[in-house]
């Protein structure tokens, strides 16, 4: 990687989007120094689960809004990964086979923070790649 590095996408929230927006995430790993293998693939799936947490239930019942990701490296070479939405959190009760995409984002990544203020907002940071 040579300099600053960081990778922005908005798309219309639509089940559709999720997949290339991943697709997008995968390139930029790549492109930062990221070799493929397990890291990757944890990292793909916790970008995965927060993007599918926001197309599916951020704008529930309402017009469809936007999702947006943006991906970048801090001087350290920690990743942070932010997957944002306008739409609105919602707290949902215990279903079988569901529920589990905030709590597999916080068993991959190192820290998780949740802000539900104007939006839902899932910052998730990672451990860089190897010099």
């Amino acid at each position: 990687m040579i300099g600053y590095s960081e990778l922005r996408l908005n798309r219309p929230a639509l089940r559709e989007a999720a997949r290339p927006m991943r697709h997008a995430v995968a390139a930029f790993l790549s492109a930062v120094g990221y070799p493929e293998g397990a890291k990757t693939d944890d990292i793909l799936t916790a970008v995965g689960e927060a993007l599918a947490n926001a197309v599916e239930h951020a704008y529930d019942g309402a017009p469809c809004g936007n999702v947006e990701v943006l991906a970048h490296l801090e001087s350290d070479r920690t990743l942070l990964v932010d997957v944002f939405d306008r739409g609105r959190f919602i707290e949902r009760d215990e279903r079988p086979g569901r529920g589990f995409g905030l709590r597999i984002v916080s068993a991959i990544a190192e820290t998780v923070s949740l802000r539900t203020d104007g939006g839902t907002h899932v910052r998730m940071a990672f451990a860089g790649p190897e010099p």
